[in-house]
């Protein structure tokens, strides 16, 4: 069978493959929203780099492997603000097909990582001369197909699948995202009683550990872009997140470096963004130390947490716990501080922090830690504005804050 085959996505295959052939990432490229439509005219799909399919992506069964007229793809990757997109073409001079789609015919399988660590594949059966429907569906589970548009046509030698993945619809996947892991498999059969494919085409592996990855150009663009102006590479990165900070529905990546706090993607503008701002009280890349991200008043967004070290006069040293917030109207805002430890020669004064679920929401708990040198009458507090001040043994013991759209209370 070597039909011709035209789709936006494909999975794993049956036979287990641990060795694929691919090692780079397939590029996926940024179009012009709604430019591309799932109808198998593919007209729209010409701007669009292709990426050849033929002996190099052979995964098993090489020496069955006759050529062009045999088996040969043509994958396309592109992706806009709605979802991404795929088409794959293949040439295949006899495309095998029965009434009941099984292990025995061609086939495309895509292949997918879960958050639990196993795989999950996407089988789409091409049409041929004899039974003319297609057939696409998910590998055992009742998985719904919903959020995946497909086109899948005959071509005079092989067949092609276009294909649109919406947010969610598949394993692994969500706007925004820099990378998706996913292994194609493009399994040709010649006939003959045997379950074994003659070939398989594609890239990646079927385990988890050996899929392939699908890389969004403008993610790897925007991370680049900050990196570059900014004076920075990969190596001052401290802190990489990819998760929703921005309200709409694409995700953001979130990348600390050097001294800068940076969210990058679709939301921030048309076409993909960064938005960086100087992390407060940070003078050098070393005063930054620990970082997390949270939803604190329970908006379904995320907030950025990091511990940062400041030098000051007379040998003191403190650490403050900032907590920043990206606000609908394009900026950060600095959501809360506290000071957390003081240092100054053999004395020190520490707080304990906590983030404790509310339901959807996250308070923060501090409470007295270390007390060893200051006393009431040595102590001189640093505090004012926005920040909060050190609890010491001679006040409160222990505060707990909730946060709201509007600010924090103490409960």
């Amino acid at each position: 069978m070597r039909p011709f085959v035209c789709f936006a996505v494909l999975l794993a295959t049956v036979t287990l493959l641990t060795s694929p052939a691919r090692s780079a990432p397939l590029e996926c490229e940024r179009v012009d929203d709604n430019k591309i439509s799932i109808d198998g005219l593919r007209s729209d799909w010409k701007d669009v780099t292709i990426e050849p399919l033929v002996g190099t992506a052979i995964l098993k069964g090489r020496g069955q492997w006759q050529g062009k007229p045999d088996l040969e793809g043509k994958l396309r990757c592109a992706h806009d603000a709605n979802g991404t997109y795929l088409l794959l073409e293949v040439n295949d001079d006899q495309v095998v097909r029965t009434g009941r789609p099984g292990t025995r015919e061609d086939r495309v399988e895509l292949i997918f990582a879960t958050a639990k660590g196993k795989t999950r594949t996407l089988r789409i059966y091409p049409p041929n001369a004899k039974h003319k429907k297609a057939s696409v569906r998910w590998v055992k589970g009742r998985r719904s197909t919903k959020g995946l548009s497909h086109k899948v046509i005959r071509l005079p030698q092989g067949y092609a699948i276009e294909m649109k993945i919406a947010d969610g619809a598949v394993p692994g996947y969500a706007l925004g995202s820099p990378k998706l892991r996913m292994s194609i498999h493009i399994i040709d059969h010649d006939g003959g009683p045997s379950r074994k494919p003659d070939t398989i085409m594609g890239f990646g592996g079927s385990t988890v550990a050996t899929l392939g990855v699908v890389e969004y150009d403008t993610a790897r663009k925007l991370l680049a872009g900050f990196l570059q102006q900014k004076g920075l590479t990969k190596k001052n990165i401290l802190h990489y997140q990819v998760g929703n900070f921005v309200t709409g529905r694409a995700q953001e990546q979130l990348a600390i470096a050097g001294t800068f706090v940076a969210l990058m993607g679709e939301d921030i503008a048309k076409g993909g963004a960064y938005f960086a701002v100087q992390a407060p009280w940070a003078k050098k890349q070393a005063d930054l130390l620990r970082f997390r991200t949270l939803d604190l008043d329970g908006d379904g967004k995320l907030e950025i947490a990091y511990v940062v070290r400041q030098v000051v006069a007379g040998g003191l040293t403190r650490d403050i716990l900032v907590v920043l917030r990206f606000l609908d109207s394009n900026r950060f805002d600095i959501y809360f501080m506290h000071e957390i430890v003081k240092r100054q020669g053999h004395r020190v004064l520490t707080n304990k922090y906590r983030f404790v679920k509310r339901g959807k929401k996250t308070d923060i708990e501090i409470s007295l830690g270390k007390a060893t040198g200051f006393t009431q009458q040595t102590y001189r507090t640093s505090h004012g504005g926005k920040l909060e001040g050190l609890l010491t043994p001679w006040t409160k013991k222990k505060k707990t804050y909730q946060f709201a759209h509007d600010g924090y209370t103490e409960k």
